[in-house]
């Protein structure tokens, strides 16, 4: 009969249940990690996306020639829903009756709705508008 030697023996079934709980402890908790960062990169793509559609409503606005009206427009760009709202800006110095400039205040508001959760962006900016 051979006699095995303590370094000749295999792992127990207990060392063996213990490893493997402890890797597919690691593993659920890395696919849970990774899951989370691509849930944030899709959501930073997004808001990439809004605020992208927000300078470019800003752009529209302030390329036209004297300067749209003053009310609310609204429009969509695929999933994104803009509203962009136009209204005289309140300030101390009088520009209009001083230096004929009127004052505008631009606000653009884009919406969007991803897994049941809604997300908005706002960007705002000031126009001068010569008046003639």
């Amino acid at each position: 009969m051979k006699h095995i030697l303590a370094s000749e023996r295999g792992f127990t079934l207990l060392e063996v249940l213990v490893a493997f709980s402890i890797f597919t402890v690691s593993v659920g908790i890395l696919m849970q990690i990774f899951s989370k960062g691509t849930h944030a990169a899709m959501l930073g793509d997004e808001y990439t996306q809004a605020i992208i559609i927000a300078q470019s409503r800003l752009a529209t606005v302030a390329i036209e020639g004297d300067g749209p009206d003053v009310g609310e427009y609204s429009g969509a760009e695929n999933d994104y829903r803009w509203t962009t709202t136009i209204r005289p800006y309140d300030t101390a110095a009088d520009l209009e009756t001083n230096y004929r400039i009127a004052e505008r205040e631009i606000e653009v508001v884009v919406n969007w709705t991803r897994r049941g959760k809604s997300h908005s962006v706002k960007l705002n900016t000031l126009k001068l508008i010569p008046l003639t």
